[in-house]
C-alpha cells in the first residue's frame, strides 16, 4: 500500500548480528526477526526490532535460557514506553559489531551523543570469591547489549546488560553532567522502586553502567553546563 511502512523480516544465522540487522532496517523500515540463532547472545540481539525470536526457543540450554528470560522480562516492562516511541527516532539498540570492535558505538538521541562500550566478560577477581581451577575451560562470556529510550528532555531510560554509556552534547561548547541515575522497574505504566546510584557506581557522575551477568534498567537525568 502506498504510504504504508511495512516491516522487513529477516532470519539471521550469522555471528555479526548487528551488521545484518542494519542492512534490513534501511529505507526507514522497521525490522522483524522471526527466527535467529539461539546463541548465548540471543538475549541482546533484538537490536531495536519490533519482534525477535530465536529458533527453538523452548529448547535453549543454560545459561542462555536464563539470560533470554531476563531480557524478555525487561522488554515486557518497557513495552508501553517502546510502543509510544518506536519509529519516532526516540529509541536505539545497543549492540557490539563483534569481538573485533574497539571503538564505542555512537547513538544520537534528543540532542545528545551517547557512546556505548561493551564489556567482554572479564572473569571476577579472587576478591569476589571466585576461583577458577587450573586448566579449567573458561565458559562463554556473558551477553552484552541493550536499549536506550529518550523519555523526556534531558532524560533517558537505558536497559540491558554489560554496557557502559557516556553522554555528550550534540551542541559544541556544552558539557553534560549526570543529575541522577536510578535503577528502577516500570510496571502498569508507573515507575516502581528506586536504587539511587552515585560515587563509584557512576564513576563520579561520568557514566552509566549496566552490570554484566544480569539485566537491569536505569532512569537517567542529565544537565548541560
Amino acid at each position: 500500500m502506498v504510504g504504508r511502512v511495512r516491516p522487513r523480516a529477516s532470519r539471521i544465522y550469522f555471528q555479526n548480528f548487528a551488521e545484518w540487522a542494519r542492512r534490513y532496517t534501511r529505507s526507514g523500515n522497521p525490522l522483524f526477526v522471526p527466527e535467529a540463532m539461539r546463541s548465548p547472545e540471543a538475549s541482546v540481539n533484538g537490536h531495536d526490532a519490533i519482534g525477535f525470536s530465536p529458533f527453538g526457543i523452548e529448547s535453549i540450554g543454560e545459561p542462555a535460557a536464563k539470560h533470554l528470560a531476563a531480557s524478555y522480562e525487561l522488554v515486557a516492562q518497557l513495552e508501553p514506553l517502546l510502543v509510544e516511541r518506536q519509529g519516532k527516532g526516540m529509541t536505539a539498540g545497543l549492540l557490539s559489531e563483534g569481538p573485533e570492535q574497539r571503538q564505542p558505538q555512537q547513538v544520537r538521541l534528543n540532542g545528545y551523543v551517547l557512546a556505548a562500550s561493551f564489556e567482554r566478560g572479564t572473569p571476577p577477581s579472587l576478591a569476589d570469591g571466585v576461583i577458577v581451577p587450573t586448566g579449567a575451560a573458561a565458559g562463554p562470556p556473558p551477553p552484552s547489549g541493550g536499549l536506550v529510550l529518550a523519555t523526556a528532555p534531558d532524560e533517558f531510560v537505558v536497559a540491558g546488560t554489560a554496557v557502559t554509556i557516556t553522554f555528550a552534547s550534540a551542541t559544541a561548547g556544552q558539557r553534560v553532567g549526570i543529575l541522577s541515575a536510578e535503577e528502577r522497574r516500570f510496571a502498569a505504566g508507573r515507575w516502581e522502586g528506586s536504587r539511587r546510584l552515585n560515587g563509584d557506581e557512576t564513576h563520579q557522575g561520568r557514566h552509566v553502567r549496566l552490570e554484566p551477568g544480569r539485566f537491569s534498567m536505569q532512569r537517567v537525568r542529565l544537565y548541560l553546563y
